[in-house]
């Protein structure tokens, strides 16, 4: 059953500065997506396409300097409302020369403080993240259903360890 969106992202873009190039690399760069209440959505690409990255702009983890984050990222359910990128834009500056950023200067601390305003309360209790390391989370060679709904056993032969810890 779907709802309304508790999760809209638009035109998310997260950038790193690579100073010897004197130019940013783009690790997420206009991804637009919507999710509704009672939807799962699964992000699926090539190692280095940037779903890592997606998840942690979404958790508000990206703190290394100078990464930069922008677009919108809405969240909301029952009882909150909140914009995940809120004010962190107050904590960047970037250095134009000819139209190129040739500089980044972040406040990493305040970066970081705003952050943790705006997620500490429903990072962990109202939305997570459960990354996933191919060689010990999930077994490419079973149905996912068996491995994540806790009421099924595994097959004859196979090990039930702990999947989502």
């Amino acid at each position: 059953m779907t709802g309304a969106p508790i999760l809209e992202i638009e035109d998310l873009r997260t950038y790193f500065f690579a100073r010897s190039k004197q130019a940013f690399i783009r690790a997420v760069d206009g991804v637009d997506l919507r999710i509704n209440r009672g939807e799962t959505l699964g992000l699926v690409g090539e190692s280095g396409s940037g779903k890592s990255i997606t998840a942690l702009s979404i958790m508000g983890l990206i703190s290394a300097e100078p990464g930069v984050i922008s677009g919108r990222m809405g969240f909301k359910t029952d009882g909150l409302q909140v914009n995940l990128l809120r004010g962190i834009k107050e904590y960047v500056h970037l250095a134009r020369k000819d139209g190129r950023v040739m500089e980044v200067r972040k406040n990493c601390p305040g970066w970081e403080k705003q952050v943790e305003r705006l997620m500490g309360a429903i990072r962990g209790k109202e939305i997570s993240v459960i990354f996933q390391n191919p060689r010990s989370s999930l077994n490419p060679f079973i149905p996912i259903g068996k491995q994540i709904t806790p009421d099924q056993e595994p097959p004859r032969g196979e090990a039930a360890g702990p999947l989502l810890a």
